[in-house]
């Protein structure tokens, strides 16, 4: 089975909701993941997303796809998607780091916010770290 990892940035099509609704989307994916042997992490921050899935890459470009038909997310950007040998993510079907202004995560996502633009693997490396924590 060939593993891929796929990293994209989008940002929220409605900003009015909340980091509850945020984490309900990230529990919602989690339960779908597993069943499709996805694992990953979503990072949202300043109305953006940022997330990293990794799997088979059948079930890995399905979800990507779903997302891309997905009214909640606009101006989708495709920035990574490489074959892996193993899991950077293999503890969570769908983690999740979400910051507001207040939060003392909220400058270590932006930095994640601006490394996705220079360099995609150290993006991810960077939120594997944050994970971890």
């Amino acid at each position: 089975m060939t593993l891929c990892k796929l990293l994209y940035t989008s940002n929220r099509a409605d900003a009015s909701g909340d980091h509850e609704q945020i984490a309900r989307i990230a529990r919602g994916s989690a339960r779908r993941n597993a069943e499709q042997g996805i694992t990953g992490s979503l990072v949202y921050v300043e109305d953006s997303f940022i997330q990293v899935l990794e799997g088979p890459q059948d079930a890995v470009e399905r979800v990507f796809e779903n997302i891309c038909c997905d009214f909640r997310h606009r101006e989708i950007k495709l920035i990574d998607l490489v074959s892996v040998q193993a899991r950077q993510f293999a503890e969570w079907h769908m983690g999740l780091l979400a910051s507001s202004q207040n939060d003392p995560l909220y400058k270590e996502l932006e930095q994640v916010k601006y490394l996705v633009t220079v360099n995609a693997r150290t993006a991810a490396e960077h939120i594997r770290n944050l994970m971890g924590r």
